[in-house]
């Protein structure tokens, strides 16, 4: 039986820390090899940050950093772009620093959209339409739409109009799931709206 992941709720305030100490760390425009080592300590004391994104990725990213215990000038130019890009996409759509072509919770490569027997959940707001049109477009196409990620969701689809605002409840809870499933090697894609629409007949 499918008990599915933990309440996502938890680590909220985690997650508001994280993102405090985030843009604290930009404020002077560059970050220092002490600041980045702070960061590390302070992810390791927040376990609950590690299993949502985008802390589990901040958490690669900085232990891939300190493998060989120093960080050299590529490895600083990556983690301030990783910073600014959390930072800025919890501002909300608009953010210009939020694509959903090239930002982070998307697969990588952007895997081939099949419809036919495949489960699908949408995740906030789309452009092309209300979910209803959204669901019934997959439908008609052989595909089934979820209201929740769960063990049988193939695809999460991004919504185009929402896909900045990561640190609002909705969005943010769709990612914190798909990132539990993946840990228990559940292969969930994460798609932008825009590939998906491309798929479509």
């Amino acid at each position: 039986m499918d008990t599915g992941p933990t309440d996502p709720r938890e680590g909220v305030a985690e997650l508001a820390e994280m993102l405090g100490l985030i843009r604290g760390v930009l404020a002077d425009g560059s970050i220092s090899s002490a600041e980045a080592t702070h960061l590390t300590c302070w992810v390791q004391a927040h376990p609950s940050v590690v299993a949502r994104w985008p802390g589990n990725v901040l958490t690669q990213r900085l232990t891939e950093i300190f493998r060989d215990g120093r960080m050299d000038a590529r490895e600083r130019a990556r983690l301030s772009d990783l910073l600014a890009r959390i930072a800025s996409n919890s501002t909300g759509a608009s953010s210009p620093a939020f694509s959903t072509e090239t930002d982070l919770p998307l697969s990588r490569p952007a895997p081939v959209v099949r419809f036919e027997g495949r489960t699908f959940v949408l995740a906030g707001e789309m452009r092309n339409g209300p979910h209803s049109a959204c669901a019934r477009e997959i439908t008609e196409l052989g595909g089934r739409c979820d209201r929740s990620v769960s063990r049988r969701t193939d695809y999460v689809v991004i919504g185009g109009s929402a896909a900045g605002d990561w640190f609002q409840t909705g969005f943010r809870d769709v990612l914190d799931d798909v990132v539990r499933y993946r840990a228990r090697a559940v292969e969930i894609a994460v798609i932008s709206e825009d590939h998906w629409v491309r798929a479509l007949p």
